[in-house]
This record gives C-alpha cells, sequence and structure tokens, in this order.
C-alpha cells in the first residue's frame, strides 16, 4: 500500500492523501473521513521521512534528563514519568527520544545540544527535572527551539512550564506534623541544586513560621533523591532526636524508614514520617506511609501537550500549569489506621499566561 493506491481507492488526488497525513487544513471535512477510512482499513503508514519533508517536522520529541543516568532509573518519580510522555506521544501520533549523558551537566547539555537539538533531529523538547542555572535551558532560550520544562525555572516568566506547588504541598504537610503536636520536626532534602529542592525546604521553613517556630540547622539532611541518601540523612539526625521527619521524597522515606527500623525507632510512636511524591510503594511499608501526592504521569502527559502548542504557535506567550497535590493521610504521621484520608491542595489545574519576552 502507497500513497497513490490509497489516493485511487479514495477517489482523490496524491496530494490531497498527503494533505490529509500531514494535516493540512485545506482538506474538507468529507474527503479528510473518506481518507482516513481507507487508511485505517489498509493499516497505511506513511513514509516517515517523505513526510518529514512535507511538513518540515520530524514528529520526534526529547525527553532530556539533566542528571547521571543510574538516578532516572533508580527513582520511580522518572519511569512514570516517562509513561506519561509516551502516552501523549502516542495520542498525538509522534515518537519520544530519551536524550540522557552520564557526564557532569554542563557537558551533558553541550552534548545533547550540539549532537541532537543544533542538528534539527527533533521538534522540540521536554527538559524532564528543573536545576538551578542549567545551561540547556540558556541554549535552548538563545536558539528560540521549542521546549517545556518539568519544575519552576528562577526566570520562570521567560519559559513554558509544567509543575505543582512545591512550597504550598511541603508547607500542607509540615503543618499537619505541627497540628499532630510535633515540636522537633527535622527536614530530609533532596539534591542542592534542584528547584523542587528549594521550594519544598522554603514550605518546610513557611509552615514552622507560621506555628512560631524556627527551622534548626541540626534537624536538616541533604539525601540526594535516593534510598541510600534517605537512609544517611535519617542516620545524621537521629542524634539530634527529632520527633517527626518530613521527607522531600517518597525514595528517601523508604531509606529513612530502614534506618529507623534498624535502631529500633518506632514509627510513629518515637518520630512521624511523611514523604513526598506519592508512589505506589508508600501503601506497603511497614507502617503505611504518609505522603504528599502529585499526579506525575500527568506531569509527563501535560508537558508534551504544551510541548505541542508552543511547536503550532510559537509567538505565544509563555505558558505555566499547575497541576494539584494532595495529603495521603497514613499511619506513619500518627494517623489513624483506618482508610487513608486525602486532604487536597490546589485541587484545581491551573494556567498562567504571561506577556511575551523579547531578546
Amino acid at each position: 500500500m502507497n500513497l497513490e493506491e490509497v489516493a485511487r481507492l479514495a477517489g482523490v488526488s496524491r496530494s490531497t492523501v498527503s494533505r490529509v497525513v500531514n494535516d493540512d487544513p485545506r482538506v474538507s471535512e468529507d474527503v479528510r473521513a473518506r481518507v482516513q477510512q481507507i487508511i485505517r482499513e489498509h493499516n497505511y503508514h506513511p513514509n516517515a521521512a517523505a513526510r518529514s519533508l512535507a511538513s518540515r517536522r520530524t514528529r520526534i520529541l526529547g525527553l532530556v534528563f539533566p542528571k547521571v543516568t543510574t538516578t532516572v532509573f533508580s527513582d520511580p518519580f522518572f519511569p512514570t514519568l516517562i509513561q506519561g510522555a509516551v502516552e501523549a506521544c502516542n495520542a498525538a501520533d509522534h515518537n519520544l527520544m530519551m536524550l540522557m549523558d552520564s557526564s557532569s551537566e554542563y557537558i551533558a547539555g553541550d552534548r545533547i545540544y550540539n549532537r541532537i537539538i543544533r542538528g534539527h533531529h527533533l521538534d522540540g523538547v521536554v527538559i524532564a527535572s528543573s536545576v538551578v542555572d542549567d545551561p540547556i535551558v540558556e541554549q535552548l532560550q538563545q536558539a528560540r527551539f521549542p521546549f517545556v520544562l518539568v519544575g519552576r525555572h528562577p526566570r520562570y516568566h521567560e519559559v513554558n512550564s509544567i509543575d505543582v506547588d512545591n512550597r504550598a504541598a511541603a508547607q500542607s504537610a509540615v503543618s499537619h506534623l505541627v497540628e499532630h503536636g510535633y515540636r522537633r520536626i527535622a527536614i530530609i532534602t533532596g539534591m542542592r541544586n534542584m528547584i523542587a529542592t528549594i521550594d519544598r525546604y522554603a514550605g518546610y521553613v513557611t509552615a514552622l513560621q507560621e506555628a512560631g517556630q524556627l527551622p534548626d540547622p541540626a534537624l536538616m539532611a541533604h539525601g540526594g533523591f535516593s534510598q541510600e541518601g534517605g537512609y544517611a540523612a535519617m542516620q545524621q539526625l537521629l542524634p539530634h532526636k527529632p520527633d517527626a521527619v518530613f521527607v522531600a521524597s517518597d525514595v528517601m522515606a523508604f531509606g529513612a524508614l530502614r534506618a529507623l527500623q534498624e535502631q529500633g525507632v518506632r514509627v510513629p510512636d518515637d518520630i512521624a514520617l511523611i514523604g513526598f511524591d506519592g508512589q505506589d510503594e508508600t501503601a506497603h511499608t511497614r507502617p503505611p506511609l504518609s505522603t504528599v501526592a502529585q499526579p506525575i504521569a500527568d506531569l509527563g502527559r501535560e508537558a508534551v501537550q504544551l510541548l505541542l502548542e508552543r511547536i503550532e504557535h510559537p509567538e505565544d506567550s509563555p505558558r505555566h500549569r499547575f497541576l494539584p497535590t494532595h495529603l495521603i493521610l497514613r499511619r506513619s504521621c500518627g494517623c489513624a489506621e483506618a482508610s487513608p484520608a486525602l486532604v487536597s491542595v490546589g485541587t484545581n489545574t491551573a494556567e498562567v499566561v504571561l506577556p511575551p519576552t523579547h531578546s
């Protein structure tokens, strides 16, 4: 089956079939439906190279990980994000290319940009997490190449992004621990240069201040968003006798739980815990882990959708979408053993559209 045969069976010209395949609006709905029916019945797949030449697009999107590859596969956050992005690409008849480099972030950014993006092998990219001063963001901005950031950017008004309100979500979790009566509330943070780490720590501080408390530097430890990091961070905190800990990711919380169990510390009787992410495994820990659930797969889906909009309308103002989070309250924070309670934080998806910036 080729383009000419589809045209013959549909009773239209070859150029009309080409327009239908490339989503050209200059085709009537009746003709479009007839051609699409023939394509479906005969399982016709357009030649990708020819299609790209006709549309000047590759129909390939990139998913960039500005971290070492081992972190991507050890943290369940990223496979879930990838799943959402792949589903959105499939729905839009696009392919997804994952771009990773195990070298330093600055070297990796240059390699990815020069090898893939500068050569126009992609129509646009999603950057899977936001770090401070990520060089690839500036390179993409200067090249006016379509991209969407998963996470907040320090110069947020200049970039398109999809995120949750990490600060408000963390504040809600810590405020819940305050309501339980805990007074020495510690925090295990992620990577120091990640915006999510900064925002979740800010939410922790705000919750303490609203409770009339000041953050104690001895009650903060860095876990690097890894299970081993959470384990080591909890060991560091134990001598300072916290009565509760907000852990800025579920993966780190799993490590923290293991450290507590090895020391014979009871959760929540001796130390309460709340994690962040809403991973499925949190329901099966001992005790079940309270957590801030964020819609990780939806972040991937919405990032792809926003990127496709940017590719179609590059002149539009930057857009920033915020998805809702909610607290899942279980035994680890001191809540009852009954079915988990859900406390919403920002229940509606919000979008901010800012005026265009000019370089």
